[in-house]
């Protein structure tokens, strides 16, 4: 099976092909937003193409060349916009805090 020939249901792992909840189009992708949210996120060729991560995801999807290392980050994308237009946003990840230095015996001869 090519990739130009994978249905969506294939990239969502979620079962059959279900409409647009808005439109009742067809759907390039449907997925469960993240967990506890409750967030079913759909991707529609005709709802969506205004927003600019899902049009790139669109644009993406369409492409026979496609590039599948460029998936995650899409999908990242996606789901970040998909999620704050139902309300939520992504939590700032916190900054690891600075190593204290090496301790002396740990730093090779010559170095320290």
């Amino acid at each position: 099976m090519t990739s130009a020939s994978m249905r969506s249901s294939e990239y969502a792992g979620s079962g059959p092909d279900r409409p647009c909840s808005r439109c009742g189009g067809d759907l390039l992708l449907h997925w469960h937003g993240p967990l506890m949210t409750g967030v079913w996120m759909e991707l529609c060729p005709a709802c969506d193409v205004h927003r600019p991560a899902a049009r790139a995801f669109i644009q993406w999807y369409r492409d026979a060349d496609r590039d599948p290392t460029a998936l995650p980050q899409l999908f990242e994308h996606w789901e970040a916009e998909t999620m704050h237009a139902h309300g939520w946003s992504r939590a700032p990840q916190p900054e690891a805090p600075p190593s204290p230095p090496a301790h002396l015996r740990l730093v090779p001869r010559g170095q320290g």
